[in-house]
């Protein structure tokens, strides 16, 4: 067949297969002509006839063309074709006349949410690892998907570690998402929420340093409902880096869910909570998404729940204990950017639940550029027992209430 068909004869060729004029077709291969339509095929969208006879269906027509066609790409492109019309007696038939099933990925099977496709594809040598086609398949919330990959990992062990990476790494996405009934499914399929890796559509979880978990996404949510799902648990689970993932979304429904489970917040070597200072950090980082750069003051309003999640910190006992020089200067140049109000509703908390020494606050509070913005607060500030103007380190700290040991 190296004949190469003129446009009229092509023509005629689609034609007849469009018609399903079998015995012409049959005919015409007898005679030895070429079965490449290509000629008549429109610039950009090259077709084969073999693709159009799956197109139109008829199965002993694909059989005739199908044995006498001599390209791999030909029947390839066919197969697909056939996977996407879900008609699993041609794609056996393609398979039976050289088609390789091996060619179509997982994932084009398994967005067609057929079990029966799924089934034949993994049992002829599609792969299930190279692309992580369940997971994405998990990421479309492609329900047939969870059945097919757990007899699928029952039935090859030897593909496990990477198989459970797949689901687990679909959960971190959801645990992301917020999506309740997801998680369940991936859970009931045997996902776990504590294995560390990447997350689905953040290409930046590709790096190692950036790795999460399901229980550290799901932390990161507004509501408590997939973390009570997940049963954090303070004697196997990093509670501090849990901690630290709702302090750093400002989740103090999330905290005190952590908290009342038993967890102490005081984690740093000093005595002291990185929650509490990954919370108190969010003070600059709100301004981001307010009044940066426009010189108006970040309000009372703005910061609330930043303010509820300390709030949630130091009932709990959490104290601040602010590493030498750094946390200290960032939240000072943080005040600075808010209401002197600010300022004071956190040295409430402060006073109220014993969570800073009083050392540390008059050093938060000592630079000239601090004492000028909380000018209008003297009155606030001698309610507090603070007065900026005392020098004595005793003073200071009979005036705030208490010597707060700083390696506590």
């Amino acid at each position: 067949m190296a004949e190469i068909l003129d446009t009229e004869s092509a023509k005629e060729l689609i034609q007849m297969c469009r018609a399903g004029r079998l015995y012409e077709i049959e005919r015409w291969i007898a005679e030895g002509r070429s079965l490449d339509i290509s000629t008549a095929c429109r610039r950009g969208r090259p077709q084969t006839l073999l693709e159009m006879a799956v197109q139109a269906g008829f199965h002993s027509l694909v059989e005739l063309i199908a044995k006498n066609e001599p390209s791999k790409h030909a029947k390839t492109a066919a197969l697909r074709l056939a996977v996407s019309a879900k008609r699993m007696d041609l794609i056996e038939l393609l398979c039976a006349n050289g088609a390789d099933p091996k060619t179509v990925s997982l994932n084009t099977v398994l967005i067609e949410w057929d079990p029966k496709l799924i089934r034949y594809f993994l049992d002829h040598g599609a792969a299930p690892v190279e692309g992580r086609p369940f997971a994405e398949a998990f990421r479309e919330r492609i329900r047939t998907a969870l059945r097919s990959f757990v007899d699928y990992k029952r039935a090859h062990p030897e593909l496990g570690p990477q198989l459970q990476e797949q689901i687990d790494c679909a959960l971190r996405h959801f645990c992301g998402e917020g999506d309740l009934k997801w998680v369940c499914l991936l859970l009931w399929a045997g996902a776990d929420a504590r294995t560390s890796g990447p997350c689905l559509g953040k290409d930046w979880t590709d790096d190692p340093e950036c790795y999460t978990t399901g229980l550290e996404e799901a932390c990161r949510q507004e509501t408590i409902d997939i973390l009570k799902k997940l049963k954090p648990d303070p004697k196997r689970d990093n509670v501090a880096e849990l901690l630290r993932n709702a302090a750093m979304r400002s989740r103090s429904v999330t905290l005190e869910y952590l908290l009342e489970l038993g967890s102490d917040p005081n984690d740093k070597t000093n005595g002291g909570s990185s929650a509490l200072d990954m919370a108190l950090r969010q003070l600059d980082f709100i301004r981001i998404g307010s009044s940066y750069g426009s010189g108006v003051l970040t309000t009372v309003y703005e910061v609330r729940p930043i303010l509820e999640c300390v709030r949630s910190l130091v009932s709990h006992g959490a104290a601040w204990h602010p590493e030498e020089g750094y946390d200290l200067n960032s939240l000072r140049r943080a005040l600075v950017k808010c209401q002197s109000e600010v300022t004071i509703e956190l040295l409430r908390l402060f006073r109220e639940f014993n969570a800073c020494p009083a050392e540390t606050v008059h050093q938060l509070l000592g630079s000239p550029r601090m004492r000028e913005h909380l000018k209008s607060q003297d009155n606030s500030l001698l309610r507090l027992g603070i007065h900026l103007d005392v020098r004595s380190t005793k003073a200071r700290q009979r005036r705030f209430g208490g010597t707060r040991n700083s390696s506590q």
